[in-house]
């Protein structure tokens, strides 16, 4: 096996000699079959072992182990504990996707700062079969059922020309030692119940399926390359630069395209949507779901009423709370801010909305900052009647991201200030008014 791995290393590296290679190795039997295969080729490497706090007393001996191991070895060794279960929490997603954000973030770092040109994983031909069940399960598309890549990037995973029936010939022979992981005996994971439960039936068909099965993907990938370049070619048409995120997509054009639901997929699966989110998108466009959103852990797709636009999900710090204004001092929230001047005597009549002035004698502090809720409403000045801050708004024809980074400014329950919009004809300057507040707001309204 070792001359077959220096030459699947040379296949997906070109001089290998002349690169720095990190390897991620856990004790299990993979990793520690993809370190001993380094350890007897002249290549230059070092190993990063992650102790995630997910398996108790298992995973810290496993952390143990592969630290004497490398001790044992005079091998470099980079080690790091993260609480996983908190990091999963506080960011709102699932405890695996938490484990692979840590990994891959720390595994970049450590290449960065100690000039590693390559992080190696040991992923084989049988992880790879069993991605392609969990991706067809999933629903991904070609972009997932092609699988795993030997080689993206920095990332190498060369054992991915040996299934695990070789591997743990080649750890038994070599009386290599490694941890059992005591979770892949458990089917209760879905990747677990697919190794032992679906791919024994295909390979009793057919033995060497996993390697047939990777010819296939092969093939796949490649057709993915043809089609991406006429589906990237589409989507330049579609998308535009958004001041409001990321970037937004025409509605109409996507609508009209034979195929939406791929356009969608492959414009937003960088950004962690799937299937199911790219269905919900288009049940909103055609269910003329305006101000509606879906959701990722990190990212958003916002319906507006011409295009859909793609940001970062914003945590805003006024959505739930208020700041108090309890004097004529300036107040700041978040990348906004308004100056206060008084007593102010200069040119009322400025047309500029983030300017307000205001009637000094009808304002009573404490005044407060708030979000603008469903329900509100005041008589905009130079305007009839009262009007709902939403009805305002849509009149306006304001996007969804502009509603809802308008705040008002109140006193009670009554508001003062759309902020950045109108103030409220009550606190408007009269001709008996005697002093004047100038308040200049600062934002990204």
């Amino acid at each position: 096996m070792i001359q077959k791995f220096r030459q699947y290393i040379e296949s997906l590296v070109e001089n290998p000699l002349q690169y720095r290679f990190l390897l991620a190795v856990s004790g299990g039997i993979d990793s520690m079959v993809m370190l001993d295969l380094f350890e007897k080729s002249p290549y230059h490497f070092a190993v990063a072992n992650i102790h995630f706090k997910l398996r108790g007393e298992e995973s810290l001996n496993e952390f143990a182990f592969v630290k004497q191991y490398c001790q044992a070895h005079q091998i470099n060794i980079y080690q790091i504990e993260f609480d996983t279960k908190e990091f999963a929490q506080n960011h709102s997603i699932s405890i695996q996707m938490a484990a692979r954000q840590l990994r891959y973030q720390w595994f970049d770092s450590l290449a960065d700062e100690y000039q590693y040109d390559f992080i190696a994983l040991a992923h084989h031909l049988d992880d790879q079969t069993e991605t392609f069940f969990i991706n067809l399960l999933r629903g991904t598309g070609i972009a997932g059922l092609h699988g795993i890549a030997s080689r993206k990037n920095k990332i190498l995973r060369p054992l991915m020309f040996v299934n695990r029936l070789a591997i743990a010939d080649y750890a038994h022979e070599n009386e290599i030692d490694f941890l059992e992981d005591s979770s892949n005996a458990s089917d209760k994971y879905q990747r677990n119940y697919i190794r032992h439960q679906l791919v024994p039936i295909f390979k009793k068909l057919r033995p060497d399926f996993s390697e047939t099965l990777n010819t296939t993907l092969g093939f796949l990938s490649d057709m993915e390359k043809i089609a991406l370049q006429q589906i990237n070619s589409e989507l330049t048409r579609l998308i535009q630069k958004s001041v409001y995120g990321i970037f937004q997509m025409q509605i109409h054009g996507l609508i009209k395209h034979d195929t939406p639901a791929l356009l969608l997929y492959y414009g937003l699966r960088d950004y962690g949507f799937e299937q199911n989110h790219i269905h919900n998108i288009l049940f909103l466009i055609a269910g003329n779901g305006s101000g509606k959103r879906v959701q990722t852990a990190k990212y958003e797709v916002i319906i507006d009423r011409d295009a859909i636009i793609l940001r970062e999900r914003i945590f805003d710090e006024l959505e739930s709370e208020t700041i108090m204004l309890n004097s004529l001092e300036d107040v700041s929230w978040a990348s906004s801010k308004i100056r206060l001047a008084f007593p102010y005597s200069g040119d009322f009549k400025s047309s500029n909305p983030n300017f307000a002035f205001l009637d000094f004698d009808k304002i009573q502090f404490p005044l407060t900052i708030r979000a603008w809720k469903p329900g509100d409403d005041f008589r905009p000045f130079g305007m009839r009647g009262r009007k709902k801050v939403s009805d305002y708004l849509i009149d306006c024809k304001r996007s969804m991201p502009q509603k809802e980074k308008t705040k008002v400014l109140c006193q009670g329950e009554q508001i003062v200030w759309l902020i950045g919009e109108r103030i409220d004809q009550n606190f408007a300057i009269q001709i008996n008014t005697n002093n004047i507040l100038k308040l200049e707001f600062y934002g990204d309204n």
